[in-house]
């Protein structure tokens, strides 16, 4: 997976930002504040939403209130393009869903499918599952995140980092933490709290207690014998006690009810003198008096119905009467309800004509925008059938999608010119590119003689050859012996063949691999070629060398022939492959040591040689990585010309796309006319046209039969509305009045017959009434005479025959029902609960004592229990310490108890210590089991962290450990000394947990390569193990997609140096 392009509408600081990373690593290069960071929270948020409001500088709301949000363009390994738009609002300004949050996921296949999928499958099938705190942790981090190993010790990360090895060593951890915690449990030296100390406290005890049990017999009797004594006196202590308290209770009672008693003693005596009144009603005198108040209510009844009847009776003779309407009263109440539904008729009748007149316009304007000369007779001819108006919308869609397949032609037209503008320019700046490095190489390696690379590197090979075999030569030449030269010969090549040869051979490997990963094709394989020829050349010179030592014996004389032999080559191919403007300073050197030393003006000077051999190595390394970039360059020009060419014929192919479908239009416009004029329409007309009008000459056949149907209504209105009036003027005529029309017609009639209706009423309801009167007085006479019945049936039952004496027999009953009331209540109140001889006691003490002999002897007797309480309490308390001392005499005579617990308290003693025995056994085990995990079991992650480590350190700590306790993680430094990350400095603990991040990022299981993003994490990097970070990032970038953020220009110039083809972007 790779990110294409990032376009930030609005996200902090950023505004209308489009970054275009198109190289697999890629830095964003800017000061403080140019909105480095806002890019990674800008990604992040891109692919997971964005964070809640309490995470502002995450979240990235822009301080103006723009638009926040964007778009993400990425490319999976199909090939597939992924478009994430995300924004909390949308543009427009509408209001977006539960999270204020508006998304958009769209992919795009090789084909040029699109599809619109949700989140959960953009993190299913683009993320591989990768969840977003593992994002956040993993492969989008700053340096704070980068400093936290807390990060790397979540559940999440803990199933990839100890899926080998650890995972089952986790186990082991566990069952020696739990042996520690029972063997804890068991034993500790100076532990209180543990089973194996309380049994031995215990064990002690129960020896003592055996010692002390034999002296305590005596002692118990005289307990035992004390006990007796007490509790025979606090049983006669509570039999007076509980006597004295009875006493005590009747006093105070009658105390209490004293007075209650004196006014139940007066009401019996009261109750004694009343006559009797047994036999008198329980309610004769309510209802005595109820019988009375009906009396005098039925006579006041009775004289108001006599004045009520001669009240009608006047008024009865004053109401007129009239023959003539009561006659005609019912036809004129019919004609008066039939008035509604004529004045109805006639608004109706208004309204349909209005509606006549208005459906009547609508007809004219709909003729009139069909056509000026149409008429209804044309629009009832027009009659299109079903088929025929779906061949009008068949021509309709296929105007329709010519216009949209145009439209869209064009907006293809227009991109292809935009993509071809693009590519051309992208070409032109390949092209200048290429031309600016070689005009640049040239003017530096012009003192190079062979015009062809290959040539080049065949004189530069030869030459590194030669200069070897007379280092040899020198070499030899002071050294003596030849015993010292066939220990070397016997391994079959000289030590400096060997040498030069392995590492042609590895340059052969790497340089042609990583001109193929540029795209330098044809220089991979030129350089490829000629280091082959190299090596083979070396490997015959080194035979050959071989050979002629093994002849001779002796390949260096004292003279050191050979030697100025091999410095004339030297100098011949140094001259053959570089314009030598040394040349002459050297000669002139030359003789002048020759001819004071008194040596061979031919040789050369050794130190000069190798200076000049410097020299030339450092000229030809910067000419090969001139050589390298040449090919990428070329490589680039070659990619941009494909791609104008495929721009090109893209355009071609559109363009011959749109003259088809004008073609096609012409052939669909003439077939539409062929139509119109085969059905006498206007060839002006579009399918559109012609579609409404059909749709009019609906209308218009709908409103023609509307009109008709209105002007049957008003003619059966009008028709109705006549017959009424001639049924009304009929009445007026034989009532003798005045004929009128229109809304007045009846109503004077209609008026005069409401008054007199209303005199008919009101002489029927006073007929009525007055029956109702003469029906009620002889109702009022008959309940008198009832009443009088039961009034005297109530005096003959109490024996009296006048009313006074039956209220003062009355009242005497309710004076007695009073008594007796009073007697009851105070009985209960005074004697409730208690029984008869109680009782009596009680009424005795009442009669014999007055309230001040109550009270003294009250005091008596409260006096006596306090008494009895207070010895009560202290043989009470003396029996429990007694009962206390005699059950812990008890306790301690029990040495046959405590022999038992003793024999006990010894064996489960030495059952803890035999399984303490076996826990420590099965400790030491497991300690040594861990130990071989620690060292030998280390999942493959940290294998993989241990190879980043040592190259981040550049070989001060070559390995990477995990602590299997406290998942400490630990680092190996050359000497085997082990340190934990703690204490590390900060830079290499730095190194240490980017080396981790790495690791887990190339072993995740993941089919999709996630791109890592990091924010300037190389601040606490020294400049050498800067270079050695960078470097290895680069390697990264070869399968994942880097994208590195800083702020300092020393990042940016080593990455330039390391990786030429890295994309830097400056913010």
């Amino acid at each position: 997976m790779r990110i294409q392009r990032v376009n930030i509408r609005g996200f902090g600081a950023i505004h209308d930002m489009e970054l275009e990373l198109s190289r697999p690593m890629t830095v964003l290069y800017g000061p403080n504040e140019a909105g480095k960071s806002s890019v990674l929270y800008f990604i992040r948020a891109m692919l997971y939403g964005f964070p809640g409001r309490t995470q502002s500088a995450q979240r990235g709301e822009p301080q103006d209130g723009g638009v926040h949000g964007g778009e993400l363009s990425l490319v999976d390994e199909k090939g597939s393009t992924w478009i994430i738009r995300r924004f909390t609002r949308p543009p427009e300004g509408s209001v977006a869903g539960g999270k204020m949050e508006r998304v958009s996921v769209t992919v795009r296949d090789s084909a040029g499918m699109v599809t619109e999928v949700g989140q959960q499958e953009m993190e299913r099938d683009l993320l591989s599952g990768v969840s977003e705190s593992m994002f956040r942790q993993l492969f989008a981090i700053s340096l704070s995140e980068l400093q936290e190993i807390r990060t790397l010790q979540s559940d999440e990360m803990n199933r990839y980092l100890f899926h080998a090895g650890i995972g089952g060593g986790n186990g082991i951890v566990r069952a020696e933490r739990k042996l520690n915690q029972e063997m804890d449990k068991l034993f500790k030296p100076r532990g209180r709290v543990q089973e194996s100390a309380k049994i031995v406290q215990d064990i002690e005890q129960l020896r003592g207690r055996i010692a002390e049990s034999r002296s305590y017999l005596q002692q118990y009797n005289q307990v035992i014998s004390e006990l007796s004594e007490i509790d025979n006196g606090l049983s006669t202590l509570e039999i007076r006690r509980h006597r004295n308290m009875h006493e005590l209770v009747l006093y105070r009672k009658a105390m209490e009810i004293r007075p209650l008693w004196l006014s139940w003693k007066e009401d019996n005596l009261e109750w004694s003198t009343l006559p009797d009144s047994s036999f008198f009603p329980l309610d004769g005198l309510n209802r005595w008096e109820m019988m009375t108040e009906e009396h005098r209510n039925l006579e006041q009844r009775s004289i108001r119905i006599q004045k009520a009847d001669g009240d009608i009776s006047s008024r009865l003779e004053s109401l007129p009467e009239n023959q003539l309407l009561e006659r005609l009263g019912p036809q004129i109440e019919d004609l008066w309800s039939k008035r509604p539904m004529y004045l109805a008729g006639q608004t109706e009748k208004g309204e349909l004509e209005a509606e006549y007149r208005l459906l009547n316009d609508r007809l004219y304007r709909i003729l009139q925008d069909i056509d000026d000369s149409w008429t209804p007779d044309h629009l009832a001819s027009l009659k299109v059938s079903a088929s025929q108006r779906e061949d009008i919308r068949r021509m309709g869609a296929s105007f329709a999608g010519y216009d949209r397949r145009m439209e869209t032609l064009s907006l293809e037209h227009r991109g292809a010119m935009r993509a071809l503008a693009a590519a051309e320019s992208s070409l032109r700046e390949a092209q200048r590119s290429l031309r600016e490095e070689t005009e640049r190489g040239s003017s530096h390696f012009f003192m190079i003689k062979p015009s062809n690379p290959r040539e080049t590197l065949t004189v530069w090979s030869k030459l590194q050859l030669e200069a070897e075999r007379w280092r040899e030569e020198r070499l030899t030449r002071s050294t003596s012996g030849a015993s010292q030269l066939q220990e070397p010969l016997q391994k079959g090549m000289l030590p400096s063949y060997r040498k030069l040869l392995t590492g042609l051979i590895i340059l052969t490997v790497l340089l042609p691999g990583v001109l193929l990963w540029t795209g330098a094709v044809e220089a991979a394989a030129a350089s490829a070629v000629l280091l082959l020829g190299s090596d083979l050349y070396m490997w015959w010179n080194g035979r050959r060398e071989q050979s002629l030592i093994t002849s001779s014996g002796n390949v260096y004389g004292a003279d050191g022939g050979i030697g100025n032999v091999g410095e004339k080559v030297v100098s011949s191919l140094m001259n053959a492959l570089v314009e030598d403007p040394y040349a002459a300073s050297t000669a002139e050197n030359t003789l002048r040591r020759g001819q004071s030393s008194g040596q061979d003006r031919s040789s050369v000077d050794p130190v000069v040689m190798e200076t000049r051999l410097r020299e030339l190595r450092k000229l030809m390394e910067d000419w090969q990585s001139w050589q390298q970039r040449l090919g990428r360059l070329t490589a680039e020009v070659s990619t941009a010309e494909e791609r104008v060419s495929e721009q090109n014929s893209e355009l071609i192919h559109t363009e011959r796309v749109i003259q088809q479908e004008e073609k096609r239009f012409l052939e669909l416009e003439q077939q539409w006319e062929n139509w119109l004029k085969a059905r006498l329409l206007p060839n002006r007309l579009s399918p559109d046209a012609v579609m409404d009008i059909l749709n009019w000459s609906e209308q218009g056949n709908e409103l023609i039969r509307q009109l008709e149907s209105l002007k049957i209504k008003i003619e059966k209105l009008t028709h109705e509305e006549e017959r009424y009036e001639e049924d009304c003027l009929l009445v007026i005529r034989e009532m003798g009045l005045g004929e009128t029309t229109g809304s007045s017609l009846l109503e004077g009639v209609y008026q005069q017959w409401l008054g007199y209706k209303e005199t008919m009423q009101e002489r029927k309801l006073l007929s009525a009434r007055t029956a109702e009167l003469l029906t009620e007085a002889a109702e009022v006479a008959d309940e008198i005479l009832k009443l009088e019945e039961r009034m005297q049936v109530l005096l003959k039952a109490c024996g009296v025959e006048q009313e006074e004496e039956f209220l003062r027999l009355g009242a005497a009953a309710i004076r007695c029902d009073e008594l007796e009331r009073s007697v009851r209540h105070a009985e209960v109140a005074m004697f409730s609960g208690w029984n008869s001889e109680d009782r009596g006691q009680l009424e005795f003490i009442l009669e014999q004592s007055d309230a001040s002999e109550l009270e003294r002897r009250c005091q008596d007797q409260e006096e006596a229990s306090s008494a009895d309480d207070k010895v009560r309490d202290e043989l009470q308390e003396r029996r429990g310490r007694l009962l206390q001392e005699k059950e812990s005499l008890e306790q301690k005579g029990l040495q046959e108890d405590a022999l038992q617990q003793l024999e006990e308290k010894q064996s489960a003693l030495k059952d803890i210590v035999v399984q303490y025995a076996v826990r420590s056994i099965g400790t030491e085990l497991i300690s040594r089991t861990r130990k071989f995990y620690e060292e030998e079991k280390q999942p493959h992650v940290l294998r993989l962290a241990s190879g980043y480590v040592e190259r981040l350190t550049g070989g001060a700590y070559i390995r990477v450990l995990m602590r299997m306790g406290d998942q400490m993680l630990l680092v190996e430094q050359k000497d085997g000394t082990v340190i934990e990350s703690a204490r590390l400095s900060r830079g290499t603990a730095e190194q240490l947990y980017l080396a981790m991040r790495l690791a887990l990022a190339e072993l995740m299981p993941h089919k999709e390569k996630i791109p890592m993003v990091l924010d300037d994490i190389f601040v606490n990097f020294d400049m050498e193990r800067l270079g050695y970070a960078l470097q290895l990032l680069a390697e990264v970038s070869s399968t994942r997609q880097i994208i590195l953020m800083t702020c300092h220009d020393h990042v940016v110039k080593m990455m330039r140096e390391l990786h030429p083809s890295v994309q830097i972007i400056e913010m």
